[in-house]
């Protein structure tokens, strides 16, 4: 990677909305509860998805290169009596071996990086994921009001300057770029969507939902 990929300080983001399932991602998930038996949280965060999983009764599992999004996992996972294998680990390298999962979700994380490091995370999830598995991602879009070509690092990646991300790289793309990384899955959808208000808050923000299959 050309950008040095960093964790996020989860002891300071307090709001709910981390704390709850995605909207976007809750019809795919409920179907996956009804098909898969074996999940990895790709950037877990706090640990919504690995919870939600982990509570129908899905083998859960979960990874995050912050060591403090990890540690409160791990916490909230023994106080709630669910098991989650929650492990410290970069995406690009992930520790687990070929084939170990039915599905992935991968939401607001994959673009914490640059365009070739999107690539070797995708490289990762088509080596982790069985046949027929699928995953589900979430990437910025270049019609992003943050997304400026002329300062990005090569064309695609933006570093955060100032506040809770500062220095944090966040990667944009557009459609045709998607069809790229995402070869050779089966894109099973993909949803460009641009949000105003988010559980009852302003928001802001242009992002594609990909939900994408590996198939033989």
């Amino acid at each position: 990677m050309s950008v040095e990929h960093k964790g996020w300080d989860w002891t300071g983001v307090t709001s709910d909305s981390w704390s709850l399932i995605s909207e976007e991602f809750l019809p795919v998930a409920i179907n996956w509860c009804q098909k898969f038996k074996s999940i990895l949280d790709l950037g877990t965060g706090k640990g919504r998805h690995a919870f939600f999983f982990a509570k129908n009764g899905l083998s859960s599992s979960a990874i995050d290169f912050s060591e403090s999004g990890i540690e409160y996992v791990k916490q909230t996972a023994k106080e709630l009596g669910l098991e989650v294998n929650a492990k410290v680990a970069d995406m690009i390298s992930i520790p687990f071996e070929d084939e170990s999962f039915d599905g992935i979700i991968c939401f607001h994380t994959i673009y914490h990086t640059d365009f070739n490091g999107m690539k070797k995370v995708l490289s990762e999830i088509y080596r982790l994921l069985k046949d027929g598995g699928e995953a589900y991602l979430t990437f910025n879009s270049k019609e992003n009001p943050n997304f400026d070509k002329d300062k990005s690092i090569d064309g695609y990646t933006m570093i955060s300057s100032e506040g809770f991300e500062k220095g944090i790289p966040h990667a944009y793309v557009d459609e045709k770029d998607i069809w790229e990384l995402t070869y050779p899955f089966k894109i099973i959808s993909m949803n460009k969507i641009q949000h105003f208000i988010r559980n009852g808050n302003p928001a802001k923000g242009i992002h594609y939902f990909v939900h994408i299959k590996k198939e033989k």
